[in-house]
């Protein structure tokens, strides 16, 4: 009977740590990175977000594609993750849990340009995995309307981000 109270009693003390050393993040913090695959040209597409100032939410997350309808041809020394239409912006604020994960589900973003209106729907998830350090996988769904039209969705896209 002792040894099982013993074990009961050891494993919540190690729970409890477990919770204290979950990954928080540095509060008002400006993180930024890229996605995990090679980029095109020589540049990568980047993430990008902020920590608000008591640390418990993500906002201003945007990351760069080149979307999943493809690009063409590509001009050496042009980055095409920088153009207008090549940045997502996920609106709204996402809720950092106590183990320092954070998510979005189905957040829309428009861009017409050209009689095009290219719809992304973005669903993500992260993680922090120090203070200054977080990854996690974005994946999107795109709707072309208007004088083209067409619809597509991406694999699960790996990224890494550190505060800046």
């Amino acid at each position: 009977m002792r040894v099982a109270v013993a074990v009961l009693a050891c494993a919540g003390l190690l729970a409890g740590a477990a919770t204290a050393l979950a990954a928080h993040p540095t509060k008002n913090a400006h993180f930024s990175g890229s996605f995990t695959f090679t980029g095109v040209n020589g540049f990568k597409p980047a993430v990008s977000f902020n920590v608000s100032k008591d640390g418990k939410t993500v906002t201003h997350f945007t990351f760069q594609t080149l979307g999943c309808f493809g690009a063409g041809g590509f001009k050496q020394g042009v980055n095409y993750y920088a153009k207008p239409d090549a940045i997502i912006h996920v609106a709204g604020s996402f809720k950092v849990s106590s183990s320092g994960r954070f998510s979005a589900t189905a957040v829309v973003w428009k861009f017409t340009a050209f009689g095009v209106t290219t719809t992304t729907t973005t669903t993500l998830s992260g993680t922090f995995t120090n203070a200054k350090s977080a990854s996690g996988t974005v994946k999107f769904a795109q709707k072309m309307s208007g004088k083209v039209t067409g619809s597509c969705e991406s694999p699960g896209l790996g990224f890494s981000a550190k505060a800046r």
